[in-house]
């Protein structure tokens, strides 16, 4: 227990010596006792018990100056509002005993009816009902209100630019500097006015003299009140951007300004401050480069294992990117399939380049991402740097397979650095991309893209759809700076981690979800076969197109889906059943709600410390990245990719399994009512 000096009375700011507490010498001072575990309620609950107050009718402030941690005595004091605060009372008390406990009470009525004070928002109008003051003095404000506080400069100029836009009328800055800001009505025979003036030692400005009543004349106002600047318009929509994937357009920010502030704001104007609310939700795109060797670095505290690497040119300009975190290299050595689909993908932030994905699938058949990249384009150097940074965390080995599309420099880059594992192509890009009048090339031979020729397994990964399913999850934040995209796909995972994790736990089966429907459909199909048996694990299965040796030991079968797949496909189940040997336990290691469990048994963590708070080493500290040298291709922006010849076919006639489309009218296909031909 902690013993603490308390007392009631008010804060009172006094010039030029600062603030003073003022005791209440009816009431007294009270020596507290607090446990040093003690919650804000407990607190709370003490400080009443002590001073004999009533619950229902207090309005209780608790509050101290942590004398030795401020250099002056200006300093507002500090609030005790939550038990973290609470236990840095207590820490202090514990090394300064003197410390004073300061209790404001007021009665509640007394409070609404004597309390003098305007809160900050009224200032800017957002509880200032001119109506009602025009009973009195429209705008006036009472001499005790003199004294309101502002955090910084930027709130006070933004409070007053929203109180003159809401209540119509303009201002002129007669003095502005960082001790002092002044201003006066734009008529120069009104009196309103007023001055503020920054506290010594804080950022904070308290409003020092203030004429409240406009003399000006309504009628001779030429236009609507003060327009605000773009950053405070800005800081108003701000939260219109977070979490969304484009956010209002300039145009809807004219809109917004005129229907919710009754204020007629120009086009420029709005795109400014659509330029700065981006910004300050998303980052500004030339300092997110910058910042890059601290938050890979910061990362890679928060996620022990994580492998991350930059790379810029001679001018200190920035090149590559390589990021894999430590709990999906982990996840994937351990219990994954071996193959990899590495694809990449165009950047549509200021600086354009390209995102690299290498991702694998879990034994749900989940995507399960196993590093990104950053590069100015697909080349050869870009791609083989990429494949070199991959490698420090995922061997070579005869086991390992990469699945891509016909890209030059992928099969390149795979061949030079991974010369051990096996390439195949995705059959879909071969599709588009090969005519079926020619003989197949030498880069498309059966064995890149036949499973039964592929040199290894590539289970049943036959396209490179699962690194273009993160690429379409990552669509808005692709137009993102870099630190921005980087912590989305940070975040994505974290998600992606939890929701899989949750979802495991209440999967009892022996194998995943995805395997399980496939051994349910199988069952059903092998249901009229007939087993022959050859030896204990040998047996011929008839009833199928084709007659299928089954090899249960070998787990192996003649159709080729057993071998291919290391799941047991129909004949291998019936045979199995023959035996009394379950389907799960033919089943590889890697389909097991085990496995499943174990890739998803650590979780992604974000980067817990404020970005001021960072603590890097020097030679990180030290490290500077200049943004890259971008030149903007000619023609319109495009933030979709060009559709290939079986994407238009796709799209004329719509996907398959989609309803077509009929006219509401005449019941037609091939129009809608607005075109619709037929009379009415």
């Amino acid at each position: 227990m902690i013993h603490v000096y308390g007392s009631c009375g008010v804060w009172e700011l006094v010039v030029p010596s600062g603030w003073s507490f003022s005791v209440d010498a009816k009431i007294g001072g009270r020596l507290h006792g607090f446990q040093l575990s003690s919650s804000i309620e407990e607190f709370q609950k003490i400080v009443i018990e002590d001073f004999c107050l009533k619950v229902t009718d207090a309005d209780l402030e608790l509050s101290y100056l942590p004398i030795g941690l401020i250099n002056s005595s200006e300093c507002p004091p500090v609030i005790i509002a939550n038990s973290s605060q609470v236990q840095n009372f207590l820490g202090f008390c514990k090394k300064h005993p003197s410390t004073q406990l300061c209790v404001t009470y007021k009665a509640k009525q007394d409070n609404e009816k004597k309390k003098g004070k305007m809160k900050q928002g009224q200032v800017d109008g957002d509880d200032y009902d001119a109506d009602k003051h025009n009973k009195k003095k429209k705008g006036k404000m009472k001499q005790e209100e003199k004294e309101d506080l502002f955090l910084n400069k930027t709130v006070l100029k933004a409070r007053f630019e929203l109180c003159a836009m809401k209540h119509n009328f303009h201002y002129t800055v007669t003095k502005s500097n960082k001790s002092v800001w002044c201003i006066r009505c734009a008529d120069k025979v009104c009196y309103w006015g007023a001055r503020a003036e920054c506290l010594k030692g804080s950022t904070y400005f308290i409003i020092n003299k203030y004429v409240g009543e406009h003399s000006c004349a309504p009628s001779n106002k030429s236009s609507g009140g003060k327009t605000a600047s773009a950053k405070t318009i800005g800081s108003l929509i701000m939260h219109k951007y977070e979490g969304v994937k484009e956010g209002p357009k300039a145009k809807d920010i004219v809109q917004i300004m005129r229907h919710d502030y009754g204020c007629e704001i120009s086009d420029s104007l709005a795109w400014d401050s659509r330029e700065y609310a981006i910004n300050a939700v998303r980052g500004i795109p030339d300092e997110s480069y910058g910042k890059i060797p601290k938050y890979l670095h910061m990362l890679e505290e928060a996620n022990p294992g994580t492998h991350s690497s930059y790379e810029t040119d001679v001018n200190g300009r920035f090149k590559y990117l390589f990021i894999a975190f430590g709990q999906s290299i982990r996840g994937f050595t351990n219990v994954m399939r071996r193959v990899i689909v590495i694809d990449g993908t165009f950047l549509k932030s200021k600086f354009k380049g390209v995102l690299l994905v290498a991702t694998a699938l879990d034994g749900n058949s989940n995507l399960y991402p196993i590093a990104f990249g950053i590069v100015d384009s697909e080349n050869h150097q870009s791609w083989e740097w990429f494949m070199r940074q991959l490698k420090v965390v995922v061997a070579d080995g005869n086991g390992l397979a990469f699945i891509s599309d016909r890209q030059g420099s992928i099969a390149k880059a795979v061949e030079n650095v991974y010369p051990l594992a096996a390439h195949g192509i995705c059959i879909h890009h071969l599709l588009n991309n090969v005519s079926s009048n020619r003989n197949l090339s030498n880069g498309s031979r059966c064995e890149k893209w036949a499973r039964c020729q592929f040199i290894g397994f590539r289970y049943d990964i036959r396209t490179n759809n699962p690194a273009e399913s993160i690429n379409s999850a990552l669509r808005s934040p692709r137009e993102f700076p870099v630190i921005p995209l980087l912590d989305s796909i940070r975040e994505m995972l974290t998600r992606w981690f939890f929701k899989r994790k949750k979802k495991i736990s209440k999967h009892k089966h022996p194998l995943t979800i995805d395997v399980e429907e496939k051994i349910e459909r199988r069952i059903e199909k092998g249901k009229t076969f007939v087993v022959y048996p050859i030896t204990d694990s040998q047996m011929l299965v008839k009833g199928d197109i084709i007659d299928c040796f089954v090899d249960l030991d070998k787990r192996a079968c003649s159709c080729g889906k057993f071998n291919l797949l290391k799941i047991p496909c129909r004949h291998a189940i019936k045979a199995g059943y023959s035996v009394g040997r379950e389907a799960h336990t033919l089943t590889d290691f890697m389909y097991t709600t085990g496995a499943w469990r174990e890739a998803y048994q650590e979780s992604i963590n974000p980067i817990t410390v404020p970005e001021d708070s960072w603590s890097v080493p020097e030679n990180v500290e030290n490290s500077e990245v200049l943004p890259p040298e971008t030149r903007r291709a000619l023609g319109r922006k495009r933030k979709s990719r060009y559709e290939t010849v079986e994407d238009k076919i796709r799209s004329s006639q719509g996907s398959q399994g989609s309803k077509t489309r009929k006219c509401s009218r005449c019941s037609g296909s091939g129009h809608n009512r607005a075109t619709c031909k037929m009379p009415i």
